[in-house]
């Protein structure tokens, strides 16, 4: 784990359940491992949907990316039918 990703981390996710918009929480007591649930877009097909998002934060964090992956059925082309990967 690379210095201050903690600190980071924790920051990152007080701002984000600052937002209206979404909702942002840890799994348990694990602040690597995050569930957001957002509402769909207004008049759109998913405008009645909530949708939700599985993220994983690797330990050497900010330097590699979290990987996010739809627990909600969606179709989408640029997410995967199978595992709700984000392509």
């Amino acid at each position: 784990m690379y210095p201050n990703s903690k600190t980071r981390i924790q920051k990152e996710l007080q701002e984000l359940q600052k937002n209206k918009e979404f909702v942002v929480e840890m799994v348990g007591d694990d602040l690597f491992h995050w569930k957001g649930t957002l509402n769909g877009p207004a008049d759109t097909v998913y405008s009645e949907g909530k949708f939700t998002i599985d993220i994983q934060i690797p330990a050497n964090y900010p330097y590699h990316p979290p990987t996010m992956k739809f627990d909600t059925k969606i179709w989408h082309p640029n997410m995967s039918s199978q595992t709700g990967a984000i392509c």
